[in-house]
């Protein structure tokens, strides 16, 4: 399960044991990456069932934290509980997609010149280091030379219609290879 760290959390109800449901499982799942990071806090099953283990990660949060230890996941410790862990994601998670292109139709066709460019032939630079199919390009912002042919390469290597312009399925397709081979490698 992987939670976006900057999508709303609404706070379950008062936690007295016995609810349940899609807050509790929420609240389970941000303990759980807390307790990651932090050898004290207590790991959970995600379950969506506020029972006694979910009480004692409760209270051992409060405990740690320096809030009141009641176990009851009140505004104020849902939102201290939910602040660390959007602070733990940016941390230690995976970061968000990169959507660089203007719009949904964005195309950058041979010969044009704009910024974004400046990230794709950045990208084209990493990415020559670990596949021998691109060549270095220069930091132009233009979309020529072997900007052109890296960008047919790539679309090649993802059956897309071979053209040499930077469009969403190009973009898709380079983002893909990059976390592949540079970010995770």
């Amino acid at each position: 399960m992987n939670t976006n760290a900057s999508a709303p959390i609404t706070p379950p109800e008062p936690s007295d044991a016995g609810h349940s449901g899609q807050p509790i499982r929420s609240l389970q799942y941000m303990l759980n990456q807390l307790a990651i990071h932090n050898d004290v806090l207590t790991r959970l099953a995600v379950d969506g069932i506020f029972g006694e283990r979910t009480l004692e990660a409760v209270m051992v949060f409060q405990r740690e934290n320096h809030l009141p230890v009641t176990g009851v996941v009140d505004l104020t410790t849902w939102n201290a509980i939910r602040d660390a862990y959007v602070h733990v994601e940016l941390m230690y998670g995976f970061p968000p997609a990169l959507n660089v292109l203007p719009c949904g139709t964005y195309t950058a066709v041979e010969g044009q010149e704009c910024e974004v460019l400046r990230i794709v032939q950045a990208m084209f630079g990493s990415l020559t280091k670990v596949m021998s199919n691109f060549r270095p390009c220069q930091m132009n912002c233009c979309n020529d030379g072997e900007t052109y042919k890296n960008l047919q390469e790539v679309q090649r290597l993802a059956g897309l219609p071979v053209t040499g312009i930077l469009d969403r399925s190009t973009w898709a397709y380079m983002v893909q290879l990059y976390q592949a081979l540079v970010t995770r490698s």
